[in-house]
């Protein structure tokens, strides 16, 4: 026995939800992103220290693991609930454990040693 279906009428979806994306942070679906979409990990301490958070040192720049370089820029913002407040997040900002904001350098890139 086949089952026929009625298509989704894509058209009025579209409409509906245009310009919805589950990566974009100001995308609203019913709830944030996981948080752990914005954390960055594995990263090697380059440059001074430049004060201390939860008894860690804050370093003023750090390096993933792609050469990337990160500048620091503040504490993380918490919601009321604890955890990081992901949507106020600008634009190539990523959090660092313990509570850290760094802004992705594009100028301070370094290439990736083969």
């Amino acid at each position: 026995m086949t089952h026929l279906t009625t298509p989704l009428k894509c058209d009025r979806w579209s409409k509906m939800n245009k310009g919805l994306d589950p990566f974009k942070r100001g995308a609203r679906i019913g709830r944030s992103p996981p948080i752990e979409y914005f954390i960055l990990v594995n990263l090697q301490s380059d440059g001074a220290i430049i004060g201390h958070l939860a008894g860690q040192p804050i370093p003023e720049t750090v390096v993933d693991a792609s050469g990337h370089r990160y500048r620091y820029v503040g504490v993380a913002p918490r919601a009321a609930d604890g955890r990081f407040d992901v949507d106020s997040l600008h634009a190539g900002e990523w959090i660092v454990r313990p509570g850290l904001v760094y802004l992705m350098d594009e100028k301070g890139a370094r290439p990736r040693k083969v």
